[in-house]
């Protein structure tokens, strides 16, 4: 499926065993409008997205997203500056990203983690929904 701009949409699948009864076009849906807010704020977006739904979690896996100047620092040894831009960006765009995933699947997100490696380039953004498993007490301590 192609987004528009030329941008090559991949397949969006549930992870086996999900106990999630949302059809694809939940996670068709957020991919696309993922890579539209990651465009609008650096410039380009990824050329490949997938998104992964597992009973309480998200996990939006992006390909080949980072730009000519973050590929120019890496080969510069900027590999760990490139790293935290893009968590450092991740986090400004914390709240829109958020957004993505409450209005798609109708639940609050708890928690947004991401993450960024340039060899193979592949961006990682994972979010935890209400109700988690791991928010609950462990033996009546917190688990944290």
């Amino acid at each position: 499926m192609a987004i528009p701009g030329g941008v090559r949409f991949c397949e969006n699948r549930r992870v086996e065993g999900s106990s999630e009864n949302r059809p694809d076009s939940h996670t068709a849906a957020i991919s696309r409008e993922v890579v539209r807010v990651l465009k609008g704020a650096v410039g380009r977006g990824p050329t490949k997205a997938r998104t992964y739904l597992h009973d309480d979690s998200v996990m939006v896996l992006l390909r080949e997203g980072h730009t000519k100047s973050e590929e120019t620092m890496f080969e510069g040894g900027g590999e760990r500056a490139v790293a935290q831009g893009r968590v450092d960006l991740s986090e400004v765009l914390r709240e829109p990203l958020i957004e993505v995933i409450e209005r798609n699947l109708g639940r609050k997100v708890v928690g947004f983690m991401s993450s960024s490696q340039q060899h193979p380039d592949l961006l990682s953004l994972v979010f935890v929904l209400d109700s988690s498993p791991l928010l609950t007490l462990v033996d009546g301590e917190d688990a944290a």
